[in-house]
């Protein structure tokens, strides 16, 4: 007796998969729909991309099915995928990242290449840096990995982010070059002075967040977007505390939002701080360098 067609559980591998996946997020119109389908099958795996071409036809088994189902319906949601997998990539890094923590950018990736040029450049074994609002830790983290003789403070307002940070650390073995605070910047600042501060701070103003993609208003934390005014909160912060952080040679690489260079020049010279502007590939201004001194300073 033949059974019934309903009674016979189809088999799904990893080539079904991912003409299902691929399809369904055409029609749902999210990012990079095969990718993104690939990825989660190499998280419910555990296997590398590649392994999905040369094992296609593997079969997944029920549990696996289940896990993947629910990475589905969470990025059908809008949800980031970096959140749904737990990690995300950063300048050939794997972060762990959560909904605690902004998820990496590459326009970040400028900022962290200058830093590790500008300490190389310095050719010291005893430099001191500070990350302001840390998150992830991808910048300290990613930098120390390049540049092991300079030691790292990351401080950030939330417990759950230096939490992630220090367990990001433990990953890339940098524990040793890298500390960590929950500190409110605006209620006080570490002590002592740093040859290099680094500070990806809130930049978009509280009128641009609905017309952000609904990955981003809807699911990474609002702090870590928006000061909820004009974006320029924290620059004018900086600027107050600037002279008491920065080493008398040293240099601050705080990452901008697009059109705000004016804004922030005039900041930082309204305190008497050299501010010079870092480009991103497409000319756009993204990364302000400042240091203390005579704003004609170079």
């Amino acid at each position: 007796m033949r059974p019934k067609a309903h009674d016979v559980q189809r088999v799904w591998t990893v080539l079904d998969i991912v003409r299902w996946g691929t399809e369904f997020f055409e029609r749902r119109q999210v990012d990079s729909p095969r990718l993104t389908i690939e990825l989660m099958l190499c998280d419910v795996l555990q296997v590398r991309r590649l392994q999905l071409y040369t094992d296609h036809q593997r079969p997944l088994s029920k549990n696996e099915l289940a896990v993947l189902r629910n990475h589905v319906q969470r990025r059908a949601n809008h949800e980031p995928l970096q959140y749904i997998l737990g990690k995300a990539e950063f300048y050939g890094l794997t972060f762990e990242v959560s909904p605690s923590v902004l998820i990496p950018r590459p326009e970040t990736e400028i900022l962290v290449d200058r830093g590790i040029r500008w300490l190389r450049e310095q050719g010291r074994s005893d430099m001191r840096c500070l990350d302001i609002g840390t998150g992830s830790g991808c910048i300290p983290i990613t930098i120390a990995t390049h540049v092991p003789d300079a030691s790292w403070l990351g401080i950030d307002i939330v417990a759950e982010a230096v939490e992630l940070a220090a367990k990001n650390a433990r990953t890339y073995d940098v524990e040793s070059l890298t500390s960590w605070l929950v500190q409110d910047v605006f209620v006080g600042t570490p002590e002592g002075t740093f040859d290099l501060v680094t500070m990806n701070p809130p930049y978009i103003p509280l009128s641009d967040i609905q017309e952000l993609e609904p990955e981003v208003k809807q699911y990474e934390p609002h702090r870590a977007l928006t000061d909820d005014l004009n974006g320029l909160t924290f620059y004018n912060r900086f600027a107050e505390i600037a002279s008491g952080l920065i080493a008398p040679e040293g240099v601050a690489l705080l990452e901008i939002g697009f059109g705000q260079a004016p804004d922030v020049e005039a900041i930082m010279h309204g305190a008497n701080l050299a501010c010079l502007f870092i480009l991103d590939l497409t000319g756009i201004p993204r990364i302000a360098r400042i240091s203390v001194g005579s704003v004609t300073k170079s």
